[in-house]
């Protein structure tokens, strides 16, 4: 029980979820843009007032931006997912299931989790 006391407060076993606003904005964008480039036919556009008037101008004018802008996200999203691994170690987040949290919530919410990560200042080690 010490033990699992001490990570605690050496940091090993920091993980900080991000704001809910973000995970739900991020969460939908990534969805509308995966729906706009890999299923556009499926969209009711009609019901969906101004937004939808949005989106299919998007599909008919600019598909393939979009499409180039999903996949481009999806690749951020991954490569700041797998140096947040690389934080987690530099900043002594040394438990392998906390590297994996931070690992999925970066993934799934690119910057509203990795800024979190690159905030995190651990506290100083004390010199004896």
């Amino acid at each position: 029980m010490a033990a699992a006391a001490e990570r605690g407060r050496d940091g090993s076993c920091h993980f900080q979820r991000s704001r809910l606003i973000w995970m739900v904005a991020i969460i939908f964008g990534m969805v509308v843009l995966g729906w706009v480039t890999l299923w556009p036919s499926t969209i009711p556009y009609s019901y969906l007032g101004l937004f939808g008037t949005f989106l299919n101008y998007l599909v008919e004018h600019h598909h393939k931006w979009v499409c180039y802008m999903f996949w481009i996200s999806w690749l951020i999203h991954i490569v700041e997912a797998l140096y947040g691994i690389k934080i987690c170690q530099a900043k002594g987040i040394t438990d392998p299931a906390v590297q994996f949290q931070w690992f999925v919530q970066t993934l799934l919410f690119g910057y509203a989790s990795f800024g979190l990560l690159v905030s995190y200042k651990p506290a100083a080690k004390k010199q004896y």
